[in-house]
């Protein structure tokens, strides 16, 4: 409807949708009632949590207000540390900020020009071999195969290449490898 709201809207929302059906299924025998009630618990839980405020702060994760230099004749450069958070926030964090990448760069033009360069150290665990599928392997290999018509790079670092799915590697332009020690990296 064109409305913006807000992540307790949106958990408000949940308990009584402003609509009755889903396709020709009433809401209730769709989703039932007790059901959307209790997911709504859950995220109320999360919203109130003391741990949710960090990531309801600051500036907002847009990669096209992350690009654009603060002084034309420098180059915007962005840092994202993440060893302070635990495992399950990383993987939080590199997934939202993944979307974003992905469908700021689906309303770009073609170009043939590089625009913007994301370098991924340490890739292992956020892409790995079938049959894993954690939220950040989606995005990416979307990104390997077709960010680069937009003219958004990516460099993927890992110290073992059997830590990343085969797709990945199929859709890499360029390989830079140190060292293959074992058989099986080989």
């Amino acid at each position: 409807a064109g409305q913006d709201l807000s992540l307790e809207d949106l958990v408000l929302r949940l308990v009584d949708p402003p609509f009755k059906k889903v396709g020709v299924f009433p809401l209730d025998t769709f989703y039932p009632s007790q059901a959307r009630l209790d997911l709504a618990m859950q995220f109320n839980s999360l919203l109130a949590g003391s741990g949710f405020s960090a990531w309801s702060q600051g500036q907002p994760l847009e990669p096209a207000r992350l690009i654009q230099p603060a002084d034309p004749a420098k180059v915007p450069v962005n840092l994202f540390y993440l060893a302070h958070l635990s495992e399950s926030e990383r993987m939080f964090f590199v997934s939202l900020l993944l979307s974003r990448l992905l469908g700021w760069s689906r309303s770009l033009p073609g170009s043939s020009q590089l625009r913007s360069l994301v370098y991924f150290d340490e890739v292992a665990g956020y892409m790995p071999p079938h049959p894993a599928n954690p939220a950040s392997k989606q995005p990416l290999l979307t990104m390997l195969k077709q960010a680069r018509a937009v003219g958004l790079g990516l460099v993927l670092a890992t110290q073992n290449p059997v830590d990343v799915d085969y797709k990945a590697l199929s859709n890499a332009s360029n390989w830079w490898i140190g060292r293959l020690q074992t058989t099986q990296d080989r």
